[in-house]
């Protein structure tokens, strides 16, 4: 079969591999189509601090083609997606019943879905691989973004208010306005480029900022050409929160960070109405540090939070929302890829083109 393999920063390969064969309680399916998505585009560019190179793509649907001995509950035939972790049950955390953080969530990951078959193994088999009868593959491969935006807004529960603010205009800030959306609220959604603005608007945003465009590229201490934060420069973090407090009567009552990058982290608060709640949802790399306004934090009783991955819960409830026409996941798509295009789609990744892409093989 043709596989995806990264075997270190921005080298993708496809190389031929053995169809696998299933063990006792894991299955194989004939993946029909894989997603592409922000936490896949930095191991690209970076790695990643719990995934390791080598097998890569971790989002999709597929048909089971094969069971390992003891698997009951699924079927040769069946379509299915399925969540790329599941919790051991026996670390401290897994007692607590704090599922999403498990400390061994990531020995038995189950990465390679940029292939034409991919192995699943028992402990993810066991309860993270879900038919799909009433679902298209294309919406399908959307429970596992989607169950880590659903955590999140667990996370937020109970919302002080109605009012959110969006930073980002990548697939899980659209995500994220979705929910928002589904929940009643109304949305505000930054980011500095008015086409995305204009996609945000289409899937419902009440309101929308452009912040200005960037300076040209500088470099950074890896030698990498990047774009300076449009938060950062020429003091437009002030035009935000101006903005934003102009648009909310002082502040949101939910701000939710959706970029990954430093400043923005550093901004959200700011954009927070006294007794607000702020999500920092997109990680950012492994040892970073960020600053907060203290004063804020205390006086105006900020709360500010931190969401990872998903629960079993949050996938079940995915699965209902992707039901909903309301979700209308398909607009994220910017096209469809075969998979020996895969390393041409990474690279247009790299350069900010696209939101997502669906790979088939």
């Amino acid at each position: 079969m043709l596989q995806a393999w990264l075997s270190a920063p921005r080298q993708l390969s496809l190389r031929d591999a053995p169809i696998p064969h299933p063990d006792a309680g894991e299955i194989v399916v004939k993946v029909r189509l894989a997603l592409t998505c922000g936490t896949d585009l930095k191991t690209y560019r970076r790695g990643h601090a719990k995934l390791p190179f080598g097998l890569f793509g971790h989002e999709g649907a597929g048909e089971i083609v094969a069971v390992g001995a003891g698997v009951e509950h699924l079927q040769v035939g069946q379509r299915v997606t399925w969540l790329p972790t599941a919790p051991c049950r026996e670390c401290f955390t897994c007692r607590r019943g704090r599922f999403n953080l498990c400390r061994n969530l990531f020995e038995r990951v189950v990465l390679g879905s940029y292939a034409e078959y991919l192995k699943i193994n028992a402990r993810v088999a066991s309860v993270h691989v879900f038919p799909l009868e009433e679902l298209s593959d294309l919406r399908g491969a959307f429970v596992e973004p989607l169950s880590c935006v659903l955590h999140a807004w667990r996370v937020l529960e109970p919302l002080p208010g109605k009012i959110v603010c969006l930073l980002g205009t990548g697939a899980m800030a659209y995500l994220h306005l979705m929910e928002a959306k589904a929940r009643g609220c109304f949305t505000i959604v930054v980011g500095r480029r008015p086409e995305r603005l204009t996609l945000a608007r289409e899937l419902g945003a009440d309101e929308v900022v452009l912040t200005s465009p960037p300076n040209p590229l500088s470099v950074n201490r890896e030698g990498e050409s990047v774009s300076p934060s449009p938060f950062t420069e020429r003091g437009l973090g002030g035009e935000v929160i101006e903005k934003i407090r102009s648009l909310t009567d002082g502040g949101a009552d939910i701000v939710i960070e959706a970029t990954g990058a430093k400043a923005i982290w550093e901004i959200a608060p700011e954009l927070a109405a006294p007794g607000g709640k702020v999500l920092l949802y997109s990680g950012l790399a492994k040892g970073e540090t960020v600053s907060v306004l203290a004063e804020r934090w205390h006086y105006d009783e900020l709360t500010i939070l931190g969401s990872f991955h998903f629960t079993t819960q949050d996938a079940q409830i995915a699965l209902q929302r992707l039901r909903q026409h309301e979700f209308a996941v398909e607009r994220l798509i910017t096209a469809t890829r075969p998979l020996n295009e895969i390393v041409e789609v990474f690279e247009q990744l790299d350069q900010g083109e696209g939101i997502k892409y669906a790979i088939v093989p």
